[in-house]
């Protein structure tokens, strides 16, 4: 882990922040409180509204073709569609999914393929925690939409490269997050916490099979030190790693949390996070997270929910050095 660190301050605060998944209503209270952490965080900042289309906003990946280019897609209940977005909340292209499970998609992260990057979708959304199995789709990377800045509705549906079945060793869980490690060739989960504890689990893509005829395992990794107890506003929604892979990013509806990373084998799950707020985003119900193509920052996309639009926003954290300086 990181050897020098920053004292992070969580501030006292109350966000209206609307029910979660499956009904629950999030007890979205911010307690005082002190971590140590590798890096600086600004307050977050509201970039942007989204449209309603994307009312149920979940996943988030940037596209490493575009700097200011991100894919989202809604989750339960929805049709499976890609969505190019801008920072600017612009919606720029519109591309259907087919040949790949959509029970509850919740996650979608950037990662190596044959043909250079795909997209990693997650299906792995479980709240009764009853499912045999859980799903990944790599996706090839649908076609950057044209200069004029019109949304466009792809007529060419995207379909997996491969799709992988995956079960916990640990038997059946609920999450909501996804990170790819191109570095190490690891795909990432993390649980909810809807059993009172957020494990992380992880598998090798290279031992996975590409033509399953059973599940695959991700392996229990360890517990992380997230406080969850009866704050349902600390579930953990989103997780994505630096472009360096370095640095795990881990998202609640409220909260960010960053953990050093050098790999699954190596991972920490007893050390304490750095940790900022992410009240002031001011999000409806904050559900996906990406970092930036340099690495600054992560961008956060929202559900819409009672009355409140769906949105993007970005919060950028510096080094210790850098905030020194």
């Amino acid at each position: 882990m990181i050897a020098s660190y920053r004292r992070f301050v969580l501030a006292a605060g109350v966000a209206a922040t609307a029910a979660c998944a499956g009904g629950e209503e999030p007890m979205v209270q911010a307690e005082q409180g002190t971590l140590d952490g590798p890096e600086v965080c600004e307050p977050p900042v509201h970039l942007a509204t989204l449209p309603a289309e994307l009312h149920e906003a979940s996943g988030i990946a940037r596209d490493p073709r575009r700097a200011d280019l991100f894919w989202t897609h809604n989750d339960s209940g929805n049709d499976p569609e890609l969505y190019a977005i801008d920072l600017e909340g612009n919606v720029l292209r519109v591309v259907p999914i087919v040949g790949a499970t959509a029970r509850d998609l919740e996650d979608l992260a950037i990662g190596p393929c044959p043909s250079g990057a795909c997209l990693y979708l997650a299906d792995i959304g479980d709240n009764l925690a009853v499912h045999n199995f859980v799903s990944v789709h790599r996706l090839p990377l649908p076609s950057l939409p044209g200069a004029q800045g019109a949304m466009e509705v792809d007529t060419q549906p995207v379909e997996p490269e491969v799709s992988w079945h995956l079960v916990y060793e640990d038997g059946a869980r609920d999450a909501e997050s996804l990170a790819v490690d191109a570095e190490r060739s690891e795909l990432i989960v993390i649980s909810k916490g809807r059993n009172d504890e957020i494990v992380l689990y992880s598998a090798q893509v290279a031992d996975l099979r590409a033509r399953p005829t059973e599940p695959d395992t991700l392996r229990r990794i360890g517990r992380l030190p997230l406080p969850i107890g009866v704050n349902a506003g600390q579930l953990v929604t989103a997780a994505d790693l630096s472009p360096d892979a370095t640095r795990l990013a881990v998202r609640s509806y409220t909260t960010l949390y960053q953990f050093a990373w050098t790999g699954s084998a190596a991972f920490d799950t007893a050390r304490a996070p750095g940790w900022a707020s992410l009240i002031a985003a001011r999000e409806a119900q904050g559900e996906g997270m990406a970092w930036d193509g340099a690495g600054e920052a992560l961008i956060l996309v929202s559900e819409g929910r009672r009355g409140i639009a769906p949105s993007v926003s970005r919060i950028r954290c510096r080094s210790e050095q850098e905030a020194s300086d």
